[in-house]
């Protein structure tokens, strides 16, 4: 991240401020936490929370979940949850990619891994997103990742916490440096109980209209084809010229012949009448 050091100046002054929050775990073990963290991304804990009870108690077990259609988890967290279409999809392919790792709703096969193998294993599901992960890994499994979602990262960068280039992934590692090990779950939890009390910041007319400016900008010329019926015209125009200036040549050339016919027919006869006359001569 730019200015790495001028911003880790600020975030250490910054954190002292931030409010203490007690850090609940879910009673469902590692799945539980992936679908609160899930819930929880881009969202309130409120939201979350209310949103993960309505799934669990709608479910007989967590695989049933699983097996729930995107559209029966948008009626049960509600239509006007944020993201909530993208995040019921999201949800399902993470616990489908789990499943088939697994061959069930659980996460047995880490027991006993090391932590490199824990990050590898989370960061390679399918329809997971970096907060997800992190949150995850740091709260089961004691990984020093530090959760960040667009919306921290959005107000982080409007406080000036962060550089206004730094992406999700960015500013999770920088923050992952700037707290100790053992502290990560509190900050984590602090900082989004800040970001929560935080106007949300939204987009001005203009920045939408430059948006669209420059995605019609952006789409190619497309040229019009030939059509296909207008190309058969075209050929058919073609023969028939072709035709007509083929029968003009033929009657061309009969005019001539005939010309030259009648030409010989009459030197014909002029010859004949000059024989009939030497004839009459020599009679008398």
């Amino acid at each position: 991240m730019k200015n790495a050091t001028e911003f880790a100046k600020k975030f250490k002054s910054f954190r002292r401020k931030l409010p203490k929050v007690e850090v609940v775990t879910s009673e469902h073990g590692v799945i539980g936490e992936v679908i609160y963290s899930q819930l929880l991304w881009n969202a309130t804990s409120k939201q979350a929370a209310t949103a993960s009870k309505k799934l669990i108690d709608a479910s007989v077990d967590l695989n049933d979940l699983r097996m729930n259609n995107v559209y029966e988890t948008i009626e049960l967290i509600g239509v006007n949850y944020p993201q909530a279409n993208e995040r019921a999809k999201r949800l399902k392919t993470v616990l489908n990619a789990i499943y088939k790792r697994e061959h069930g709703v659980h996460v047995d096969s880490l027991e006993g891994a090391g932590k490199r193998d824990i990050r590898e294993y989370f960061e390679t599901l399918n329809g997971i997103t970096p907060f997800v992960c992190n949150r995850v890994i740091s709260i089961c499994f004691d990984v020093a990742a530090m959760p960040v979602d667009d919306r921290t990262l959005d107000i982080m960068i409007t406080n000036d916490l962060v550089h206004e280039t730094a992406c999700v992934v960015d500013a999770s590692s920088w923050l992952s440096r700037q707290v100790k090990a053992d502290d990560v779950i509190e900050a984590h939890a602090s900082l989004h109980a800040w970001v929560e009390t935080q106007p949300v910041r939204k987009q001005t007319a203009s920045s939408k209209k430059k948006k669209t400016k420059s995605k019609a900008l952006k789409k190619p010329v497309e040229k019009k084809a030939p059509k296909k019926k207008d190309v058969k015209k075209t050929s058919v125009k073609k023969k028939v010229a072709k035709k007509t200036v083929a029968k003009k040549t033929v009657a061309k050339k009969k005019a001539t012949k005939k010309k030259s016919s009648k030409k010989a027919a009459t030197k014909k006869k002029v010859s004949k009448k000059k024989v009939t006359k030497k004839k009459a001569k020599t009679k008398k």
